[in-house]
């Protein structure tokens, strides 16, 4: 006989990633919704709730329940609309999302698809890692994507890439924080 709150897990899970698959066709199929989340994004607080939201996803893995991991990415993704559109953004966060907008546009480059299975790779890599309870493997892996997000940055907008590192760096020493934190009050 199955585990009910197994069978629920696998339910929600499926929910979970069937509502992300959904705001992933509408963001890139409906101009008018990815201007409405972009615009919506150029408020920073999106930019410092995004890597506060690995939290819950390294914890969802580390409890081995897909529905937390699959309602963790759907949060990630979409907080960057959770926040009003700002009345005034700040000229470099402005270049930097002009920069993000022309990438995600710009078709199935060889650079973008590197660039999703980047991204594809570090999220599967840091919920596999904490879904075999390897905290220090997870927290690497946190550490080399923020690192790498940070260096992307940098590289691809020159000018306004340094405005996503506060960011990285925050999201990395909260994390720290947690997973120490957390290891204390294991042992």
């Amino acid at each position: 006989m199955s585990d009910p709150s197994s069978k629920t897990d696998r339910i929600l899970a499926f929910v979970g990633l069937g509502l992300t698959v959904a705001l992933i066709l509408l963001f890139f199929r409906s101009d008018a919704f990815f201007d409405w989340a972009f615009e919506r994004h150029q408020n920073t607080a999106s930019w410092l709730v995004r890597p506060l939201l690995i939290l819950p996803l390294c914890y969802s893995a580390w409890r081995r329940t897909a529905a937390g991991v699959s309602f963790s990415l759907l949060a990630i993704l979409s907080s960057m609309f959770w926040f009003p559109a700002p009345p005034e953004a700040r000229p470099d966060v402005v270049a930097f999302l002009e920069m993000e907008r022309a990438v995600l546009r710009g078709g199935w480059t060889t650079s973008n698809i590197l660039g999703l299975i980047a991204v594809l790779s570090y999220g599967v890599a840091i919920v596999t890692a904490f879904w075999l309870r390897s905290w220090r493997v997870g927290f690497a892996v946190a550490l080399a994507g923020a690192a790498i997000k940070i260096a992307w940055s940098l590289a691809a907008s020159p000018d306004a890439g340094q405005a996503v590192v506060p960011y990285g760096v925050g999201g990395a020493i909260v994390l720290a924080l947690a997973i120490f934190l957390l290891r204390r009050r294991m042992r």
